[in-house]
């Protein structure tokens, strides 16, 4: 994961707040029908509301008037929502030459993503590069506890290659000099957390090969991809909102009421919607309820702040079936100063004691608690420190390491984007000369002569700092034997912590989004309580389901874009009639 420009993607989101009950949407099993859609939203209400009605973060449908909407307009595709996979969607309808609108709920261009999750890629064969699709299938699922659909994951294996080809190929159309490197250094069988995890070389980085500043290679796909939408006659609309999709009864969704500056607009589609609208993280009493476990760990917000959980609202109002298990993308790099904990510091504003992501906090080096003992093992997915910290004092822990860390990062050779810490942060650097400036000047990062004034620095007080002084003393003695008997991690990503000066940070996890939603069959339909699609509606991105559960499987490095960007474009096809019912 890069770091993100443009202005949704960072930032403090507001937005109503309310106690969440766990609401686990979607239990029941694929049966042949025996309802209808009122129906269906009836239970999704129910689940939701949980014990206390005041807790009810789904809500009903609004009620809008016929003499309320101020203009209706009529076209074959509504794609509702302008990211990643919105823009994707948007774009191969343009370049279909569909009968299509795009809307979005932002003022501007999303930020763009940049490292893209692919299969079979002609990059990948050009270098000899393949995988067993089997085993790429069942260690997605393996993640997600088989709680999420094979199928749906089938589609994406058979698909992502091909559209990352077509991203490509689309910018050389534009005059782009567009091409893709496959990031073979972070793929193979690489140890992690203990053990052998399986991290195929599918993460494509999609650049403007013509400029030499890596910075510069950047594409911004969803800034590209409008310019495309536009090439071909289109357009994207901004500063409009979805407020509530159209469907009569158990018939086909026909259309979308949306809202802009000028009041509500009825949009009807000959043949269906696409909600790209993105996932909840800034909807507090939809990630409490969905996500608790979340709250308890996150300090730190990198979502866009539009991602309200419109789009999944929308569609279980009018009786879509939800994931059962809530999941996100939760990094363990929310930085903070000693003394603050996890969780909301506002729950009405939605707002967390945020200092950004500091890539630092994804090494294995040694972590605490607030009493100074070892939380777990610190070679794990990015989220894994995060949840292991939730059920500790404050939702967050202390990482700690001397002035060896330059070395030690360049033996832990962890994987996907914390590689960023030793191919470049502390490469040939000092950890002051990476770190003095943004981190340690501003007191988010301690340094001291000896562990006693540093456990002085970090907070640790009476028996708590007595504990914190016997962890480093008996994590120092597994270094020594070169095997953690305690919580089973690599023995070369154990690390001493004897040479002044000595370093420690205090963090919580940083969350980028939400990765669960409405359920969705291998083509990307929506589908309802008792698993039959629903006409006319589909959903993509992180507004869909079915994909994920519980968690984000860090080592299929780029996976989360790879989805969003294969079935925004899956979606688009399908719809208009590029593909055929398998």
């Amino acid at each position: 994961m890069q770091e993100q420009s443009g202005i949704t993607r960072r930032g403090f989101l507001t937005g109503a707040a309310g106690m969440g009950a766990l609401a686990a949407l979607g239990l029941s099993g694929c049966a042949k029908p025996k309802g209808n859609a009122d129906r269906a939203a009836d239970k999704a209400a129910a689940a939701a509301s949980g014990a206390d009605a005041s807790s009810d973060w789904l809500g009903s449908a609004p009620e809008i008037a016929d003499s309320d909407i101020k203009d209706t307009k009529t076209v074959d595709i509504l794609v509702v929502g302008a990211g990643m996979s919105g823009i994707m969607a948007g774009a191969t309808l343009a370049d279909l030459g569909a009968n299509f609108m795009i809307v979005d709920k932002g003022g501007e261009p999303a930020a763009s993503h940049f490292d893209i999750g692919a299969i079979h890629s002609r990059w990948q064969k050009e270098q000899g590069i393949d995988f067993d699709e089997g085993r790429w299938l069942n260690e997605w699922a393996r993640y997600a506890s088989f709680k999420n659909d094979q199928s749906v994951a089938r589609t994406w294996v058979e698909n992502s290659g091909a559209t990352v080809e077509w991203i490509v190929d689309t910018y050389k159309s534009m005059g782009i000099n567009a091409d893709a490197t496959v990031d073979v250094e972070n793929g193979g069988d690489g140890k992690a957390g203990g053990t052998n995890y399986f991290i195929p070389p599918e993460c494509h980085h999609v650049i403007n090969a013509g400029e030499s500043d890596p910075q510069k290679q950047r594409i911004k796909h969803v800034e590209q991809m409008t310019a495309f939408i536009e090439s071909k006659g289109g357009q994207v609309t901004y500063s409009t909102e979805l407020v509530k999709l159209l469907r009569d009864g158990d018939g086909p969704v026909t259309g979308a009421i949306l809202k802009n500056s000028d009041g509500y607009l009825k949009v009807n589609t000959n043949k269906g919607v696409i909600l790209a609208a993105g996932g909840y993280a800034a909807n507090p009493a939809m990630l409490k309820a969905r996500d608790p476990e979340t709250v308890k760990c996150v300090t730190s917000l990198n979502y866009n702040q539009n991602n309200d959980g419109t789009g999944i609202k929308a569609a279980a109002w009018v009786g879509a079936k939800l994931d059962p298990v809530g999941a996100t993308m939760v990094f363990d790099r929310g930085v903070v100063a000693p003394g603050v904990n996890a969780g909301y510091t506002d729950e009405e504003k939605g707002t967390w004691a945020t200092n950004g992501q500091f890539n630092l906090g994804s090494q294995p080096f040694l972590s605490v608690d607030r009493h100074g003992e070892r939380i777990c093992n610190e070679s794990a997915n990015y989220d894994a420190r995060c949840f292991a910290a939730a059920s500790h004092p404050g939702g967050v822990w202390c990482q700690v390491f001397d002035v060896n860390a330059p070395a030690d990062v360049q033996r832990f050779r962890t994987q996907g984007c914390s590689a960023m810490t030793w191919q470049s942060q502390l490469k040939n650097k000092t950890v002051d000369e990476a770190y003095d400036e943004k981190y340690i000047s501003k007191g988010l990062m301690m340094k001291a002569d000896t562990l006693d004034e540093l456990a002085d620095k970090l907070g640790f007080t009476g028996d708590d700092k007595t504990q914190f002084l016997e962890t480093v003393e008996n994590y120092n003695k597994l270094y020594d034997s070169g095997v953690d008997s305690q919580f089973g991690k690599e023995g070369y990503r154990l690390s001493a912590i004897r040479q002044a000066p000595f370093y420690g940070a205090w963090y919580g996890g940083s969350l980028l989004t939400t990765i669960d939603g409405v359920r969705v069959n291998k083509n990307w339909q929506v589908i309802d309580e008792d698993c039959n699609p629903i006409e006319g509606l589909f959903a993509v991105g992180t507004n869909s389901g079915s994909y994920y559960a519980g968690n984000y499987p860090v080592y299929l490095v780029g996976n989360c874009l790879g989805r969003q960007v294969t079935s925004g474009r899956y979606a688009a096809r399908y719809l208009a009639g590029d593909i055929k019912n398998a």
